[in-house]
């Protein structure tokens, strides 16, 4: 396979969307061997467009690119890679049954995908060692949060306000986010070079399941009032849930658009989030 697949010029524009400028830093920030089940050559290879990945390679490699199953930038980058083995969307299209994209998509959809390329230019992605401080430290976490939407500096005791924790375990936790990269310090005073940011969660891999579940837990710490709830219990199939899950992703993702890092009397900080729960398992 010689040049550029479809699938290698997705694969590298996805990359650099989730954060990772080179290849070998998202192939080290994602523990490539062994969540990708690749060496490092052979990945190159895809992102060359000289090989493709086994199938069963796919699902691994949306998971590392933080792709949710069902995303529209994963459907794009499984529908890239069956393009470059078919040759052609032809049978894709007859597949689908021939249905074609309407050339004018409503206003709402352009809006979602203006939105969509906003957040897109200032993603980025934590390497698993970052993460990995981040869950087993519940102060760096809350000062890594708090410093991560606010532009300009922080005093260590404005830090131990936000966090409620002694100034000593500020301090503490502020040594070990600037080793990790996460923050900078000047003196009593700190701040982060993530500010401003759209700092991507853990993709859900059997790698980072421990991480997410610590994560999840020190935000449920995080005293907090409730702004607005909405709920619905209702019986579905498994898979209609499965497609719907993409959509209340995106949902939350976009509330990045509303973000302003800028410290103001009329600013505050809110904890967006959408779960679906199982019942009467």
């Amino acid at each position: 396979m010689a040049g550029k697949t479809d699938f290698s010029a997705v694969l590298v524009r996805q990359r650099e969307s989730a954060g990772f400028p080179t290849p070998f830093g998202f192939y080290k920030g994602r523990d490539g061997r062994r969540a990708l089940g690749l060496s490092f050559p052979n990945y190159l290879k895809l992102e060359r467009g000289q090989s493709l990945p086994q199938p069963k390679r796919l699902e691994p490699l949306l998971s590392a690119l933080g792709l949710e199953p069902g995303s529209a930038q994963a459907r794009e980058l499984v529908r890239a890679y069956l393009r470059s083995v078919l040759g052609s969307d032809r049978l894709l299209d007859l597949a689908a049954g021939g249905a074609k994209t309407d050339p004018a998509p409503p206003s709402w959809l352009l809006a979602e995908t203006a939105s969509r390329q906003a957040i897109g230019q200032r993603k980025v992605q934590l390497s698993l060692d970052q993460y990995g401080l981040l869950a087993k430290e519940p102060v760096a976490y809350v000062c890594h949060a708090v410093l991560a939407n606010t532009q300009g500096w922080l005093t260590k005791a404005e830090l131990s306000k936000f966090s409620g924790k002694p100034a000593a375990a500020v301090a503490k936790a502020l040594a070990a986010l600037e080793k990790a990269g996460l923050a900078e310090l000047d003196g009593a005073k700190a701040r982060s070079p993530l500010a401003g940011k759209f700092v991507t969660p853990p993709a859900a891999t059997p790698l980072t399941a421990s991480i997410y579940a610590a994560l999840q837990k020190h935000r449920e710490s995080w005293a907090g009032r409730a702004v607005r709830s909405h709920y619905l219990i209702l019986r579905a199939r498994k898979d209609g849930m499965e497609s719907y899950l993409p959509h209340l992703a995106d949902a939350v993702s976009l509330s990045a658009i509303y973000g302003d890092v800028k410290p103001g009397d009329d600013s505050e900080f809110y904890l967006v989030e959408g779960r679906v729960t199982r019942l009467f398992e």
